[in-house]
């Protein structure tokens, strides 16, 4: 009509028009016109890039079945749950699918590279199970906000996520079978993108940790549009027309509804008239521009009454007669007959009643159903008023308190409930954070892991929020909503990756390529389902398909080049190195101690050195003191830590002597000061030149041992005089395990000279709470004992200091074996046994944790039966536990090992005590270089006839007996777990 219009009045008159319906039409064409060019053309080229990938033409249709059957089966449900759900929610909904496909291709791809069924569903399984069920469970956690068409969007997601995971495992391997050849690595250009090692990229490392750090300073900053008419799409004639409109009228003025209110019509339109006319005086005094009210038309019964009455009351019989004959007379002047006021007559004599609400219906130009309504009982009557945007408030409050009557402002009421949603969604997103990290910790047990695998997610948020900020851009409701699918994504990629390294970190297969290349096939359809939108006119899809992109290109960056950089730095870096792997609480306490112990160094060293210069007798004695209890009390910064000094009654000191002491620890130093206070250390180079104690180590005359013996007899032989006893580490340096080493001869040729007795000091468990080349501090206990002196004249060691070195070192050897003895119980390695097993998988972890509580005692008395230092071929099918409990208990001990089983064996091989001890797993008996001298059996599918050399020992751990009837073999310990056997030849 308009352009028929304007075409034929060209030049004389033109029509435009402007109004929310028109905006409405324009916003759903544009719409339809931005999908059929971006998403259409970019689910193609997704489609031509799994085609290319699979290389096959119906995969595509097979990575969306689980997605159609399982939005199928959720309406399914919902129509069972609910009497309707919001066709918004459905709408919205549509971003499933970025969530949905990812665990068909996870599949899919993972499938491809290892082409086994079984393997398949033992590496997949969890991880996608598990985060579906974290990412229904934050979608979930949209039934907390107050909009019931996201609570509709919360529900629906959450059930579609659950069966789309579970109908893929069901479906997909059903219906795709890879070709055996395609086990090949980097075939294609997206494999090798997924086999890149990005973790190893420094700059690239670097570059990420810059942008995040900015970002933690930007993220808080970002703002929240709550104007959605910012999110409206309006043509350019459009915009044109409203411009004119804004030149010639009020149209695009504020609008305030006031609306009157009863419980009946009658009392509903009493208030309004009411309020009719106080806006009616409101227009005249210029407080507002206009208003559009049924008011002054349609009346209330009192109303119309009392207009009746007014009526009656104004025309009497009197007024009526001079009226008629004045109209009659003076038109008889001017032509008109006597018949002409003949209805006029009639009208003034005709009696008037109320009118109802019916009768006002039967006038359409009122347009009744737009201004007055009803439910329930409860009667409307709206008012349409424009206002200048500065008198609002004013306006508002004056309607508010005069009248029984409501104002609103409909753009300020959507802008306060879009306000309350974005309220809502930082409230979202604290219930689905402590969500997930439940739903994390019920699946990986482990407090660390859910940490590690959490923290992507996080980092994610914070990135995405920190790049709009400094980019200028605002997020709004439909991007908000974007953000739950980046969350739920993020938290898939964090989770297969967790279940990737972890794989690594149990078995030591690298398959980090296999998990990071279907990550990327899931960013690829994110980005081209949903990032293409970047393209669209309409301001919501743009600013939708923005977020969509900065979120998923913060995900991928984040998870496959800092995730990994940091799981391995931590945990299998450290593994490999032959470090333990460390809980956060391990880490916090050492790091605690040894900045204690490291401010506390310095302020000795800066004060406490100035004393000591100027300090003799009894004031050095009593700095010496102050110093052996702080030393002491390093020790007891760690609560988790036991600490025990077993005192000898015929020992005190008094007499200068040489302290020797094993030394596989930096907290033996720590431990010495438990004994005694008036001692001087021989030390090593770092300790004399310390930053942190040098000072008051050189002033205290501690002597570093570097500088030869010789060299330095004068200065010991003042510090002996002087009363105070010298403590020498005889092993020269720390050993990585309990055994004691061969001793030089410094510390004997030293007592020689001085004519010193050798007391002797046994620390036991600084060798397992710290050992060499670690700073962590684990849990379990120090014992110092305190030996009985040996005499400078005791021949039974020796005529001279290189005699004594080689007595006293076996001599000690020997008290410490005791010592270790009365100490290490069943239980005494449990803890360094699971230490060696953390962050493994949990069957792994669960069946090591059982098999050892299981049979503790069997390998307590197992370790009675071998020689500290016996060559042993264990037949094995376990994790390792047993290898590493043999080691333990003495790490002398050679242990072949050999594992039929290949995965056991990979496990067994990855456990970071294999570096530091002396196990070696083969795959057959041709790989031993050593003469065995044990056989220890614990495979109950062993036969021992079937070995041709048989050493002089066999053990049955756990299994029958396997020896041949005719054997050289005695039994010589029998029990119902241990059975020992011994050639008679």
């Amino acid at each position: 009509m308009k352009e028929n219009l304007n075409a034929k009045f060209k030049g004389k008159t033109e029509i435009s028009y402007f109004g929310s319906p028109v905006i409405a039409v324009a916003n759903a064409q544009q719409i339809k016109k931005d999908i059929q060019n971006t998403v259409i053309i970019s689910m193609t080229v997704l489609l031509l890039i799994l085609i290319y990938y699979f290389r096959n033409v119906f995969t595509p249709i097979i990575v969306f079945l689980p997605t159609v059957f399982s939005v199928l089966l959720a309406l399914l449900i919902l129509y069972f749950v609910k009497d309707k759900i919001s066709a918004i929610s459905l709408s919205v909904g549509a971003i499933l699918i970025g969530i949905t496909i990812d665990y068909a291709l996870h599949i899919l791809t993972h499938y491809k590279h290892n082409n086994n069924i079984e393997e398949l569903y033992k590496e997949i399984t969890q991880p996608i199970i598990l985060s579906s069920a974290t990412t229904a469970v934050s979608f979930l956690c949209l039934v907390f906000v107050r909009s019931e068409a996201l609570k509709d969007l919360g529900l629906f997601a959450a059930i579609t996520v659950i069966l789309s995971s579970v109908t893929a495992l069901i479906i997909i391997p059903q219906l795709y079978h890879p070709k055996k050849k395609e086990k090949a690595v980097n075939a294609n250009f997206i494999d090798k993108i997924g086999s890149y090692p990005y973790e190893k990229n420094k700059p690239l490392i670097i570059i990420c940790s810059v942008i995040i750090i900015a970002c933690l300073f930007g993220f808080r900053k970002v703002g929240f549009n709550e104007d959605i008419g910012d999110l409206n799409y309006i043509p350019k004639d459009l915009k044109i027309s409203e411009a004119k409109l804004q030149k010639l009228s009020d149209i695009t003025s504020k609008s305030i509804y006031t609306i009157s209110y009863g419980d009946s019509e009658e009392q509903a339109l009493s208030r309004n008239s009411e309020l009719s006319r106080f806006l009616e005086k409101e227009k005249k005094e210029g407080k507002i521009l206009s208003y559009n009210s049924l008011g002054n038309v349609v009346l209330s019964e009192k109303d119309q009454q009392q207009r009746i009455e007014n009526w009656k009351k104004f025309w009497d019989e009197n007024k009526k007669y001079e009226t008629v004959s004045e109209l009659i007379k003076n038109g008889n002047q001017f032509g008109f007959n006597s018949s002409a006021f003949d209805q006029f007559n009639e009208n003034l004599n005709k009696s008037y009643s109320t009118l109802t609400l019916k009768d006002y219906e039967k006038v359409k130009a009122l347009q009744i159903s737009e201004f007055l309504s009803q439910e329930n009982g409860f009667y409307t009557v709206s008012n349409v008023v424009k206002v200048d945007e500065k008198k609002r408030d004013a306006f508002i409050k004056d309607v508010e308190k005069k009248h029984d009557a409501l104002a609103i402002d409909r753009q300020q009421m959507n802008e306060n409930f879009l306000g309350l949603l974005k309220n809502d969604f930082n409230t979202l997103i604290n219930y689905s954070l402590l969500a997930i990290i439940l739903t994390i910790i019920v699946f990986f047990r482990n407090f660390e892991l859910t940490v590690l695998t959490m923290f992507p997610i996080v980092l994610t948020g914070v990135v995405t929020a920190g790049i709009l900020y400094f980019l200028g851009l605002e997020l709004n409701i439909f991007s908000t909503v974007v953000c739950t699918l980046v969350f739920g994504v993020g938290d898939d990629f964090s989770i297969f990756l967790t279940q990737a390294m972890q794989k690594e970190h149990t078995t030591g297969k690298n398959e980090l390529p296999t998990y990071r290349t279907s990550i990327i096939l899931a960013v690829f359809t994110t980005i081209l389902s949903i990032g293409s939108l970047i393209f669209a006119k309409h301001p919501a899809l743009h600013s939708l398909a923005l977020v969509a992109l900065i979120g998923m290109f913060s995900v991928i960056i984040i998870t496959s080049t800092l995730y990994p950089f940091w799981f391995r730095l931590l945990i299998t870096n450290r593994a490999k190195k032959g470090l333990s792997p460390v809980t956060f609480r391990l880490f916090f306490n050492a790091v605690l101690s040894f900045l204690y112990y490291g401010l506390g160094g310095l302020l000795f060293s800066a004060i406490g050195s100035i004393f000591v210069k100027r300090s003799k007798g009894k004031t050095l004695n009593f700095i010496k003191l102050i110093l052996a209890k702080f030393l002491t009390s390093v020790l007891y910064t760690n609560p988790f830590v036991k600490k025990k000094l077993i005192k000898n009654p015929n020992e005190d000191f008094s007499r200068p002597a040489v302290i020797i002491a094993n030394h596989t620890s930096f907290l033996d130093t720590l431990a010495l000061a438990m004994t005694t206070h008036k001692i001087i250390y021989l030390v090593n180079d770092w300790v004399y030149n310390s930053p942190v104690f040098g000072k008051i180590v050189r002033a205290l005359g501690f002597y570093p041992v570097s500088q030869g013996i010789e060299n330095g007899m004068e200065k010991l032989r003042e510090k002996v005089d002087q009363g105070y006893s010298l403590v020498v580490f005889p092993e020269a340096e720390r050993s990585y395990t309990n055994d004691i080493k061969r001793f030089h001869k410094g510390a004997f040729y030293i007592a020689e000279e001085f004519g010193l007795d050798v007391v002797p000091v046994y620390i036991h468990g600084n060798s397992e709470v710290q050992p060499k080349g670690d700073f962590i501090i684990y849990d379990g206990s120090i014992t110092v004992k305190v030996g009985d002196r040996i005499d400078k004249n005791d021949e039974r060691f020796g005529k001279n200091y290189s005699e004594r070195t080689k007595k006293i070192n076996a001599f000690f050897r020997e008290q410490f074996a005791k010592f270790r003895s009365e100490l290490e119980d069943e239980n005494y390695f449990k803890k360094k046994l699971f230490l060696s097993y953390l962050y493994k998988d949990n069957e792994v972890v669960k069946e090591v944790k059982e098999d050892f509580n299981k049979n503790k005692s069997v390998y307590f008395e197992l370790n009675k039966h071998l020689p500290k230092d016996a060559n042993i071929l264990h037949i094995a099918d376990d994790f390792g536990q047993k290898d590493v409990l043999l080691t333990l208990q003495q790490a002398s001990r050679k242990i072949f090992s050999l594992m039929k089983d290949e995965e056991k064996r990979q496990i067994a091989e990855q456990i970071y005590l294999v570096k530091r001890r002396k196990i070696k797993y083969i795959k057959n008996s041709t790989e031993i270089d050593k003469k065995i001298d044990i056989l220890l059996v614990s495979d109950k599918n062993f036969k021992a006839d079937r070995m041709e050399n048989l050493p002089e020992t066999i053990i049955f751990m756990n299994v029958e007996n396997t020896l041949p009837e005719n054997n050289n073999y005695t039994l010589k310990f029998s029990s119902e777990a241990l059975k020992v056997f011994r050639s008679e030849k």
